[in-house]
């Protein structure tokens, strides 16, 4: 019997089926850009950046740190190596460090809290979410601006000691300085690469309907 209890509560505990976002939150202003982290998903619903061409224009870009860490301003609840590590997810950047390559090792730094982080599997984070990255810096080379939001929502599963949510959606709103906006929704699924990030391309209120939250 108490094997029975004991592999219930461990299934309870990292269960969780959400559809919205999580509104316990607390937003805090990096310099470079401005998260707002939930306390109960433990990740951010909404981190907003404005991208310049300033910003990508320098000789020696820095290399990645790869130096995931607490934020020291939540350096409690946002202590999560050991939530990631050997979960199948990836830590997965927000405002990604490579917008942020020109910058200092000091505000460098700021990206690689788990406050900008958000458990993303591989597929999604290391290919269709680069993919748009990538684009995004190429508009900004051919001389275009961008204020970009971005975000998670929703709870397919718990991961870790901390129980961090597993978001079923990302979404990026972007902002073009000639007045267009590009949205984007995307699945946190295996499959989300077997389609180009384009494939993805929804319409902005479907996202503040999805979401619940107020955008720029």
């Amino acid at each position: 019997m108490n094997k029975i209890i004991t592999m219930l509560l461990c299934i309870y505990s990292t269960y969780c089926y959400s559809q919205g976002a999580a509104t316990d939150t607390v937003t805090i202003n990096q310099g470079n850009f401005k998260v707002t982290w939930s306390h109960s998903a433990k990740y951010p619903v909404k981190v907003v950046w404005k991208l310049t061409k300033e910003m990508l224009s320098c000789s020696q870009p820095l290399k990645r740190c790869n130096c995931f860490q607490a934020d020291p301003q939540l350096a409690q609840e946002s202590n999560l190596t050991a939530d990631y590590a050997h979960s199948g997810y990836d830590q997965g950047h927000n405002f990604n460090a490579a917008d942020d390559a020109c910058a200092s090792s000091q505000v460098n730094v700021k990206c690689w809290y788990f406050t900008n982080m958000t458990p993303q599997l591989p597929h999604l984070n290391r290919i269709t979410w680069k993919n748009l990255e990538d684009q995004c810096r190429n508009w900004v080379k051919g001389g275009d601006e961008l204020v970009i939001e971005c975000g998670s929502y929703g709870c397919v599963k718990k991961i870790g000691p901390d129980n961090v949510w597993v978001p079923a959606y990302c979404w990026k709103i972007i902002r073009h300085k000639n007045g267009v906006v590009d949205s984007f929704l995307m699945p946190n699924t295996d499959d989300v690469n077997a389609h180009d990030y384009f494939y993805y391309h929804t319409d902005i209120t479907v996202i503040r309907q999805k979401t619940g939250i107020p955008t720029l």
